[in-house]
């Protein structure tokens, strides 16, 4: 697991430190941003640096030693004082199971470190009985624990909940920065552009995307949607390759599409920087071949919108085969084959 900090998380990592040093860290913090930034990264040096035996400290800043034996047994894995709690394998939500396994472990002595550290990640995926389980916790939570909630839906997570934290917000770096640390790894600028304006210029989505392979397999994807567009692919053939693919991504993928489109039909004569799209380029040539009824599509946006949240919050079950088909002829229906245009 990446241990460092991202150089846009210095300033922050200082002031919490700071904070540490003056008052104290309260017992629960709410840590908050869009995907791809950081945030799981800084709460695991956060966690692991409050189990530090031996704080490495200067004048301005510390960190955890990496020479203790509460941090060989972090680097191990095998912290008796540290839980990260998410959804199992198969759910998308934290149920009531799972944080009563939180609740049994901080209530205890620490075994090595000063405290115990909990990480909970995503939090706004708790389901109602493990969310009144936890602020029972919150309300009252023991002496040496601290409590580590993570969330790119700040809006989603329970008022109940973010009352009783303290949030510390990541923000997206500025483009230069994200773009200057991405080459600085090893990447050419064409590829580490091409990766942040795919990411929405989350750096560190951006960095995985590249290296695991899923920016071919979007590739191949955004061919086949240009196919079906340009009325050049059939239904059953996009479809099915579709189904292959993880089904929020593809419908992420599409939602980003169309706000594109969006951008692009808003823009009139003077069109749309590079920078504010997302798939620039593969956009750029479909809005020169089809004009986009806008209507049709604020209505087509919505449907992505609320498919992905029953996604994200497990709230229903699709028949993805269906609803791809179902999406690619609405598609096909607001996008419009201009005048003059052959195939």
């Amino acid at each position: 697991m990446d241990m460092y900090l991202y150089p846009w998380q210095h300033d922050l990592w200082t002031n919490i430190v700071r904070r540490h040093r003056k008052s104290g860290l309260p017992h629960a913090l709410l840590v908050s941003g869009a995907g791809g930034i950081g945030k799981h990264n800084l709460s695991l040096n956060i966690a692991r640096w409050l189990l530090c035996q031996s704080p490495a400290k200067n004048d301005y800043n510390e960190d955890a030693c990496g020479q203790c034996h509460s941090c060989q047994l972090w680097a191990a894995g095998s912290h008796p004082d540290f839980m990260l709690c998410q959804p199992e394998e198969g759910s998308r939500q934290i149920r009531i199971d799972n944080v009563r396994k939180v609740n049994s472990m901080i209530f205890q002595t620490p075994q090595i470190s000063q405290c115990q550290v909990v990480i909970i990640k995503p939090i706004d995926v708790m389901n109602t009985n493990a969310a009144n389980a936890l602020l029972k916790t919150l309300e009252e939570p023991p002496g040496e624990s601290f409590l580590l909630l993570e969330t790119e839906r700040f809006g989603s997570v329970l008022p109940t909940i973010r009352s009783r934290c303290q949030r510390i917000s990541l923000s997206i770096p500025a483009y230069e920065e994200s773009l200057a640390w991405f080459i600085g790894t090893g990447v050419s600028e064409q590829d580490a552009r091409r990766a942040l304006q795919r990411n929405g210029n989350a750096p560190a989505r951006a960095q995985q995307w590249l290296s695991s392979g899923i920016g071919e397999v979007q590739e191949q994807w955004v061919a086949q949607l240009m196919g079906w567009t340009k009325r050049q692919a059939q239904l059953g053939k996009v479809a099915d390759a579709w189904l292959k693919l993880e089904f929020s991504d593809v419908i992420t993928w599409f939602y980003h599409v169309s706000c594109d489109m969006m951008k692009m039909a808003s823009s009139g004569d003077a069109g749309c920087a590079a920078e504010h799209l997302t798939f620039a380029e593969p956009v750029t040539e479909i809005s020169g071949y089809v004009a986009v009824d806008k209507t049709k599509l604020i209505t087509f946006q919505q449907k992505l919108q609320r498919i992905l949240g029953q996604i994200l919050s497990g709230a229903a079950h699709h028949n993805k085969s269906l609803t791809i088909e179902v999406l690619l002829l609405e598609w096909q229906e607001l996008a419009i084959v201009r005048s003059g245009v052959s195939s």
